[in-house]
């Protein structure tokens, strides 16, 4: 278990469904908030910097992963950096749209429940 979920958060390859973003984007922030307050109140507020740039790691390779499950390139990404428009596009892009069906250009389809029985 340890394995795919720390290839799930910081790895970039590969896709997931919108479930699993969800899951993992919401078990990331809320991981976050605890980690900031206990870190915060044990130590004030500079140390919890250093929670930041993991953080965005992990929100950055779910996000990428999604964005291959929809079959587009992680640079559209970037649209977020447009004001309003692009946050509300990515929202909507990564987290609402269902996922390309079958194998893509980044890997199988994460919904296709493999068969036990064949041999890779």
């Amino acid at each position: 278990m340890i394995a795919p979920l720390s290839r799930l958060l910081f790895g970039f390859r590969g896709r997931v469904s919108r479930f699993t973003f969800w899951v993992a984007a919401a078990g990331v922030l809320a991981g976050f908030a605890v980690w900031f307050v206990f870190i915060e109140s044990a130590f004030g507020r500079g140390p919890t910097l250093l929670l930041y740039p993991p953080l965005f790691w992990m929100l950055a390779a779910l996000s990428v992963k999604r964005a291959h499950d929809r079959g587009r390139s992680p640079l559209c990404l970037l649209a977020g950096l447009i004001p309003i428009l692009g946050p509300m596009w990515l929202l909507f892009e990564l987290g609402l749209r269902v996922g390309n069906p079958g194998e893509n250009h980044y890997g199988r389809d994460p919904l296709e429940g493999g068969d036990y029985l064949t041999v890779a």
